[in-house]
């Protein structure tokens, strides 16, 4: 129903050539969602964050933000952590003594402004229903305004991936990223520039779509970026 892992291929492509050639419509072929490669940690007595991470060697930022977890002091015993892109721990998580500082888990709240200044958040980034969901899912009425979360340059826009509906990306300053799909219609442009809070699209359900809604991706080049961590807190 929302963007897949061949997005990845999709920005990848755009990546290498820049602004400028597209890959072939119906080069790719969408999924659902991505699979999630990795495992479930159960939180132990006297596990922190930065033990489990240091446990599966993997990036305690990367963990959070799969995660949602944006105050590492938040997380309880018996709560259930996905360790993306690992098969299984190389050894037992060791308690921290207290010593060590608290881990600090990078945000970067206003970088970026929502799609749609009234939406309902209905899916959040990180695991669903088993598989890796790369973004949000914002629910508005079909028509409302979709606005640019940045300054940028219009990398794609069209609805030539079949499962995504009318499509843009944008890309920003410092490589990174935006995606808003399932667009009723998209009213920018191949290499347009665009600011902030312009209208890009009108809200819709194209694609794989149950209802009116924007799927919004925030990436670093390829790499999904959780939008709650760019983005203002909601009203």
């Amino acid at each position: 129903m929302k963007i897949g892992s061949t997005l990845r291929l999709l920005l990848l492509s755009l990546c290498l050539a820049g602004c400028g050639q597209l890959p072939a419509p119906g080069t790719l072929t969408p999924v659902p969602d991505a699979e999630a490669v990795g495992v479930f940690h159960q939180v132990q007595e006297g596990e922190t964050l930065t033990s489990i991470c240091k446990a599966y060697k993997t990036d305690l930022q990367e963990v959070a933000e799969m995660n949602g977890i944006e105050d590492s002091d938040s997380i309880q015993v018996g709560q259930k952590i996905f360790i993306p892109d690992v098969e299984k721990s190389l050894r037992p998580p060791i308690p921290d003594s207290g010593k060590s500082a608290k881990a600090i888990i990078k945000k970067w709240k206003g970088q970026f402004i929502w799609p749609v200044e009234k939406g309902v958040l209905t899916s959040k980034f990180g695991i669903r229903g088993g598989r890796r969901h790369d973004g949000i899912d914002v629910a508005a009425p079909e028509g409302t305004e979709v606005l640019a979360a940045a300054d940028g340059k219009v990398l794609y826009s069209g609805d030539q991936q079949r499962g995504y509906g009318n499509l843009v990306i944008i890309r920003h300053k410092e490589d990174m990223i935006t995606v808003y799909a399932h667009n009723q219609v998209n009213l920018v442009k191949e290499g347009q520039a665009v600011k902030q809070g312009q209208v890009i699209a009108r809200v819709g359900k194209t694609g794989r779509a149950t209802g009116p809604h924007v799927h919004f991706e925030i990436r670093k080049r390829t790499k999904p970026r959780n939008p709650l961590f760019f983005l203002p807190k909601p009203d």
